[in-house]
């Protein structure tokens, strides 16, 4: 189902699949997003040793001599197994997507109720301390922006007052920070205060530990070479797929 938000004193209207995460501008042109551009940067090496290693647990817990007798049921196993990593990375995606969803809602004034889930909880759990600890007056949560500029879109995760600076917000859920994280920040640095006419005094990066309930900070600054990056992303993304639709 597609949502709608208005944007430039509603002068711009930008249409939104948040399943799919796809955005379209007013004459129904896909957009890209701020993730889509930052995608572009190699993360296989991690990512395939990771896959390996979810691959190889998976075989250790299953592997039974007792019941994996023939040529298909080995297979079959072997075929589940190269599966694995996939069914981890979705089910740790659901984990992160319900967590932003609690803490969006919170942010919002809902009294939402606490999750089941452990790493859900754990991770919520962080958020709280996070803002036991700094009291931060949130002003905007999960907020669409678009630059007319370099015509991206995204959804920043939330803006908010800590002490008289005005900050961006970016969470994870993630098991690490990665330094792509930095240049999605500068996308969403840039269309906000592109429409906006505002400044943000700080950036800050906080990640929700699910596993120890604990979490980290990072302030990324107002680093100009992370904006030039984040451009450098879109632009190559751009070439890529008008390559991909000529």
């Amino acid at each position: 189902m597609l949502k709608e938000a208005k944007l430039y004193g509603k002068k711009v209207v930008i249409r939104f699949d948040d399943e799919r995460h796809i955005f379209y501008d007013e004459k129904g042109n896909p957009l890209i997003s701020v993730t889509g551009a930052t995608g572009i940067i190699d993360k296989s090496a991690a990512l395939m040793g990771w896959a390996v290693k979810m691959m190889g647990e998976f075989l250790r817990q299953n592997w039974d001599p007792t019941k994996v007798k023939t040529e298909g049921d080995k297979l079959g196993l072997i075929g589940a197994a190269q599966k694995e990593y996939r069914n981890i990375k979705k089910a740790e995606a659901d984990i992160g997507k319900t967590i932003h969803e609690w803490v969006s809602d919170w942010i919002k004034g809902k009294k939402p109720d606490m999750p089941l889930d452990e790493k859900v909880v754990n991770g919520i759990t962080a958020f709280l301390k996070f803002q036991k600890e700094h009291q931060i007056k949130w002003l905007e949560s999960e907020r669409v922006i678009y630059s007319q500029k370099h015509h991206f879109a995204g959804i920043l995760d939330a803006v908010g007052k800590m002490g008289k600076d005005l900050v961006l917000f970016d969470f994870k859920s993630s098991n690490a920070v990665y330094p792509e994280m930095w240049f999605q920040v500068a996308g969403y640095q840039i269309a906000y205060e592109e429409e906006m006419k505002k400044k943000f005094d700080k950036k800050m990066l906080i990640r929700f530990g699910k596993d120890n309930g604990e979490f980290e900070s990072y302030e990324l600054g107002k680093d100009w070479k992370d904006k030039d990056v984040f451009l450098a992303c879109l632009k190559i993304k751009k070439r890529l797929r008008e390559i991909e639709n000529s």
